[in-house]
């Protein structure tokens, strides 16, 4: 039962008070019930005392019901928003290179499908306590009836809750191969998301992603998820019909077993009818739980990846004064899909100085991304360190280093606004640099929001250029930015916005491969398999950018 663990976790004082407030309605309920069996047992003549007593309980009933649930109802709201927004909080807390491990589409269908699953399971949880009093109470006022009776009763009911949780478990197997499914399943969106122009130019590729890649997935999504909810339907038809074989024995069977005077007779027979409502009212929630049990599941095993041990820790010291970042014996290593060997990046010296443009060269897959994000603070280093002005950069202190640089990377993602920057004058600041990097005609800005992002690869980072500039950091890290820039947007780049940066005090990394602008960088490194090849000098830097670049 992890969603009542994690509702008592939230607030145990609310769910005592609405447990006792829930036992108030629950006797109310069956003093209802007696009320109903001794005006039976003589009609027309019963006291007048006993009508006041029904419209008072039924006022009774009324209040602490909707009370119950209004406090259980924003206890639940206030845990499924907690639940949300702490999966969203330890996704942003995790180090990078786990999110890369555990891909996005998981992290997706934990956030979508897992927790609107564990929402309405959670929604359901008033109602059942309330009901499950009400049986509570309802067994209570059997016993008076007659004990033996109710232990009759109460051994039938453990063997009909037998089955039912035989019939769920079995269903249970079904729907994990369900949920196991869906998270390949929006692997495969996601995929045809990023790729619809590539599928809408290959007919026969289209067809086999739908007929060979979707369909079998969808299949098994839809098929396990089908047997499982026939199988809980079937449990909970089961439930019932128990309730009706109990009536019947009660009535055919036990007056043969023990003998029963017709009060007694009646008073079984109309409580088990009244109780069977609350009951089937569980039995339809019950498979909601098994759901939102596995999606617990689901959302623990990616916590298990999301430690706590691998939580970052993102307190911020005071901004430092600094001259010099180097690089110690760095390495990094990781294993890349399909091969069977993994890239091992280092182990890197280098230092970078204050006020240094470096553009950070080499062929695909040489190691230039993955020593950005090192240097970046992204990425920890496997061994070695990072060390600002001879400080090691470590759990302490590295979400102070990662606020002393601003990166553009290749894939940059581009917000609808200037979240997190403050002043008075930024909008007007904005405002100019939009018309300096030719965005003004598509972009408008207005409260710190722009009124649009959907631009071209091109267009999204000179916008997030933009935000890097109003961000106002020592460092700029940028990965391929000018490689999806015409020609006159390229010169600009290396020849004034990089200067410009240089004048301001900024220190410059750049990922190019723009080698007729390497005369503007006071160095340049190459990598190679995730070396360093050379580390040039000034003076060799027209010598370099003569030298091909392998892709």
């Amino acid at each position: 039962m992890k969603l009542i663990s994690v509702l008592m976790r939230k607030s145990w004082r609310t769910m005592l008070v609405a447990a006792i407030i829930g036992g108030v309605s629950g006797v109310s309920n069956v003093a209802l019930l007696a009320i109903i069996h001794r005006t039976l047992r003589n009609p027309g003549a019963s006291p007048a005392y006993l009508l006041w007593l029904f419209v008072g309980f039924c006022v009774v009933v009324l209040v602490t019901r909707a009370w119950s649930q209004l406090l259980l109802t924003r206890l639940g709201q206030d845990s499924i928003s907690e639940l949300r927004l702490g999966l969203c909080r330890r996704i942003l807390e995790s180090p990078l290179r786990h999110l890369e491990d555990i891909g996005s589409h998981r992290m997706l269908a934990s956030l979508t499908t897992d927790v609107v699953v564990i929402t309405q399971a959670m929604s359901g949880i008033p109602t059942v306590c309330v009901n499950a009093i009400i049986l509570i109470f309802g067994a209570a006022y059997l016993g008076t009836l007659s004990v033996s009776v109710l232990a009759a009763a109460v051994a039938f009911c453990g063997a009909g809750i037998g089955s039912y949780k035989f019939f769920s478990r079995w269903a249970r197997s079904y729907i994990l191969v369900s949920r196991e499914a869906q998270d390949t399943l929006m692997k495969h969106l996601r995929n045809m998301i990023h790729g619809i122009k590539e599928l809408k130019m290959h007919h026969d590729r289209r067809q086999e992603f739908v007929g060979d890649v979707l369909l079998p997935t969808e299949s098994m999504v839809r098929e396990n998820q089908y047997i499982g909810s026939c199988l809980q339907d079937f449990a909970m038809s089961w439930g019932r019909l128990l309730f009706l074989v109990a009536i019947g024995l009660l009535l055919f069977v036990w007056p043969r077993i023990q003998p029963l005077d017709g009060a007694t007779l009646t008073g079984y027979t109309l409580a088990i009818f009244y109780l069977m409502s609350p009951l089937e009212r569980i039995l339809a929630w019950l498979p909601l739980l098994s759901r939102a049990e596995i999606s617990v599941r689901k959302i623990e095993r990616l916590g298990l990846m999301l430690d706590q041990e691998a939580v970052e820790n993102l307190q911020l010291q005071a901004t430092p004064v600094w001259s010099r970042i180097d690089l110690a014996g760095v390495t990094h290593e990781y294993h890349r899909e399909g091969q069977d060997h993994g890239f091992q990046l280092g182990p890197i010296n280098l230092s970078l100085h204050r006020n240094e443009i470096t553009f950070l060269v080499g062929g695909n897959g040489s190691g230039k991304t993955t020593l950005a994000k090192l240097m970046a603070g992204l990425y920890f280093p496997a061994g070695g360190e990072i060390r600002l002005d001879g400080v090691p950069v470590n759990e302490a202190n590295r979400e102070t280093y990662r606020q002393l640089i601003a990166a553009v990377f290749d894939d940059a993602v581009v917000f609808d606004g200037l979240w997190g920057l403050r002043g008075p004058d930024l909008d007007d600041r904005a405002q100019r640099l939009l018309h300096e990097l030719k965005l003004n005609h598509v972009v408008r800005i207005s409260d710190r929001t722009f009124s649009t992002t959907d631009l071209s690869r091109g267009q999204r980072k000179r916008l997030a250029l933009l935000t890097a500039y109003l961000e106002d950091r020592d460092v700029y890290l940028f990965d391929e930015w000018a490689a999806d820039q015409d020609p006159v947007f390229k010169q600009v780049f290396y020849q004034q916005l990089l200067p410009d940066l240089k004048r301001r005090g900024k220190t410059v990394i750049a990922i190019t491969h723009d080698d007729r602008y390497f005369t503007m960088a006071d160095r340049v490194i190459k990598l190679e398999e995730g070396h360093v090849l050379t580390d040039s000098p000034p003076q060799d830097r027209q010598a370099l950018a003569m030298e091909p670049l392998q892709d």
